[in-house]
C-alpha cells in the first residue's frame, strides 16, 4: 500500500476520523497496510471492522494491539486508538482501495513508473487464468495478484491495497454472482485491459438467465476506456457479443477453431480486432496439453503446457493474448507457462498418494464446483494416462450450487456425464444438510441411467473415503475430487494430499 494519511482520507470522502470519542480534523494518522483481520493488525496498519455471518469485527477494536486507526460504521467506546467512523466498513475498505489505485496511476502519470491493472472474469477459469498471467508477468516486473480467488467486494480491495509505488501489473480477479457487482469492482481498479473467457451457468440461480450473466459479465469491458484492450473468448457465443459493448480501441480474441472464425464487428471502425489461436491439441500421459499457437502477426511456436488439463488451453491463450497486447516477447510466457506445475489450492492438482495401505493418484479440483468445470473435471479424469487400460477411473463428486430451477437437471446431467467417464461414480452428499443430499441424489440418479458405471450415493466424506480405498485395494486408481465447496470434498483432498508425491 501506499502511505496515506488521516487528512486523505478525510479528504477523500471516506468518512470522520474520531480520537477518544471527539472529532479530530487534523489527526496524525498514516497508514501503510490495511487489514480486516485483527490479528493482523500491526504497525501501521488501520483495521477494517467487518460484521460478518459469524463474527464482527467491532468486538476486537478495543483489543487492538498495534493498529494506528479503527474503521468502524459506529464509535467503540474506551478505544485507545483513533477511529473513523463511516456508513459502511465494506464500502469503506473500496474506497481506501480506490484510493490506493488512483494515488498509484498518479505516480505513473508523473513518469514515475508505468502501471496497469489487468482485469479478469468468466464464469471458469478465472483464479487458474489470474494464477498463469501472474506467474508470467512476476519474471518482467513487480506484480500483484490475489492469493485463491479474492475476487468480491471484499477481496478484491484486499488486494489492491497491496499495490505499492514499485508496482507494475496489478492482476485483478472480478466474479459476481449478481448483475453490478462487477461494475462496482471496476469503479475500485478500472482495467487498462479486461479478460472475458467464458458466459457459462454458474450462479444461474442469483441471476436468473444466461442473459444476465452475459450483462454481469460484460461489465468489465463496459469499464474500458478508449485505451483499453478488451480480451475476448471467440469461441464463446454470448462473449462475441461484447466486441458492441465496449469502447476498447483494441480487441484481442482468443481461439481455438482451426478455421478463420468471423466474430461480430465492433461498433467502430476505428476498433483494431486481431485473433491469437491454439490448435492441434494433444494430451501426455498426465493430461498436460501440446498444442500450436498462431499469433496475430502470422507468427507460430508449439507449447506444452506444466498444468494439467485440456481446458486450460484457453486459459492459457487468454494469458498470451495479454502478453502480445503489452508486446513482450511471447517465449518467456511460453517458459513459464511450459514449467508451472501447481496453481492455486485445490484446482487440478495431481499427485501420487499413499493412504492407510492403498495407493493411486488423486484429481484435485476440489475448490468448487459448476457444470462447466465438473465436465472438464471429468474430462482429465478420463484422459489421464489414456493408453492405460488397466487404469480404474473414480469420481467423487459433489453438488453445485446456485444453480436455479434447474439444478436437479443439471445435477443428473453430470452424473450422466460422470458415468461415461468413469468407471465408478460415488455422489457425495451431507447428513445434515438435505439440500445437499437432495442434489448429490440427483446425481447418482443420472449415473444410474447408462448402467456402465457403479454408482454410490453416501452422506459424507467418510463414507466415500472408504469406498475409495476399497477401489485402490481392488484396482490401479485415478480418482478425481470435485464439487462445491460446501460439499466438504477439499478436506478429502486435504486429508489425502499430507503423503502425496507431485505428478
Amino acid at each position: 500500500m501506499i502511505r496515506t494519511s488521516g487528512q486523505e482520507l478525510i479528504a477523500a470522502g471516506i468518512g470522520q476520523i474520531y480520537v477518544h470519542g471527539v472529532r479530530e480534523d487534523s489527526a496524525n494518522i498514516v497508514i501503510s497496510s490495511v487489514t480486516t483481520d485483527s490479528r493482523h493488525a500491526g504497525e501501521g496498519s488501520a483495521f477494517v471492522a467487518i460484521k460478518g455471518e459469524r463474527v464482527d469485527g467491532h468486538d476486537f477494536v478495543g483489543s487492538l494491539d498495534g493498529a494506528v486507526l479503527a474503521v468502524v460504521d459506529h464509535l467503540i467506546e474506551g478505544t485507545p486508538i483513533p477511529q473513523l467512523l463511516v456508513d459502511d466498513t465494506v464500502k469503506a475498505l473500496g474506497d481506501i482501495a480506490r484510493l490506493n489505485i488512483e494515488k498509484r496511476r498518479m505516480y505513473a502519470q508523473r513518469g514515475m513508473n508505468e502501471f496497469t491493472v489487468i482485469g479478469i472474469t468468466g464464469s471458469v477459469g478465472k483464479t487458474t487464468t489470474k494464477d498463469m498471467l501472474s506467474a508470467v508477468l512476476s519474471q518482467l516486473a513487480p506484480t500483484v495478484a490475489p492469493q485463491g480467488s479474492f475476487n468480491n467486494n471484499i477481496g478484491l480491495p484486499l488486494t489492491a491495497l497491496e499495490v505499492d509505488e514499485k508496482t507494475r501489473f496489478f492482476v485483478a480477479e472480478m466474479g459476481a454472482s449478481a448483475v453490478g457487482e462487477i461494475a462496482y469492482l471496476t469503479t475500485i481498479a478500472r482495467p487498462d485491459i479486461s479478460i472475458v473467457l467464458k458466459v457459462g451457468v454458474a450462479h444461474l440461480g442469483g441471476f436468473g438467465s444466461v442473459e444476465h450473466i452475459r450483462d454481469a459479465k460484460a461489465e468489465i469491458v463496459r469499464a474500458l476506456t478508449t485505451n483499453g484492450v478488451a480480451i475476448l473468448n471467440a469461441d464463446d457465443e454470448n462473449v462475441r457479443t461484447m466486441a458492441q459493448m465496449t469502447k476498447a480501441s483494441s480487441i484481442i480474441w482468443f481461439s481455438r477453431a482451426d478455421e478463420q472464425l468471423q466474430p461480430k464487428p465492433a461498433t467502430s471502425t476505428a476498433v483494431s480486432s486481431v485473433i491469437l489461436r491454439g490448435t492441434n491439441t494433444e494430451l501426455d500421459d498426465f493430461n498436460r496439453p501440446k498444442f500450436s499457437i498462431t499469433l496475430p502477426d502470422g507468427s507460430h511456436f508449439n507449447l506444452r503446457l506444466g498444468i494439467a488439463g485440456e481446458h486450460n488451453v484457453y486459459n492459457a491463450l487468454a494469458v498470451l493474448s495479454v502478453v502480445y497486447s503489452l508486446d513482450i516477447p511471447e517465449h518467456i510466457a511460453a517458459s513459464v507457462l511450459s514449467h508451472m506445475e501447481s496453481i492455486s489450492e485445490h484446482r487440478m492438482h495431481m499427485a501420487s498418494v499413499q493412504v492407510e495401505d492403498a495407493h493411486f493418484t488423486v484429481i484435485d479440483d476440489s475448490f468448487n464446483a459448476n457444470p462447466d468445470s465438473m465436465r472438464a473435471g471429468l474430462n482429465a479424469l478420463s484422459t489421464l494416462h489414456a493408453d492405460d487400460k488397466d487404469i480404474y477411473r473414480v469420481a467423487v463428486i459433489g453438488s453445485m450450487l446456485e444453480l436455479g430451477v434447474t439444478e436437479e437437471e443439471a445435477h443428473r446431467e453430470i452424473g450422466l456425464y460422470a458415468s461415461t467417464h468413469a468407471n465408478e461414480v460415488i455422489a457425495v452428499g451431507s447428513p445434515t444438510d438435505e439440500n445437499l443430499m437432495r442434489l448429490a441424489r440427483c446425481i447418482s440418479e443420472g449415473a444410474s441411467l447408462s448402467q456402465t458405471s457403479h454408482v454410490h450415493l453416501v452422506s459424507d466424506t467418510d463414507e466415500a473415503h472408504e469406498l475409495v480405498m476399497q477401489c485402490a485395494h481392488e484396482h490401479k486408481c485415478v480418482v478425481l475430487l470435485k464439487g462445491s465447496h460446501a460439499s466438504g470434498l477439499s478436506a478429502l483432498a486435504a486429508r489425502w494430499l499430507g503423503n502425496a508425491n507431485e505428478k
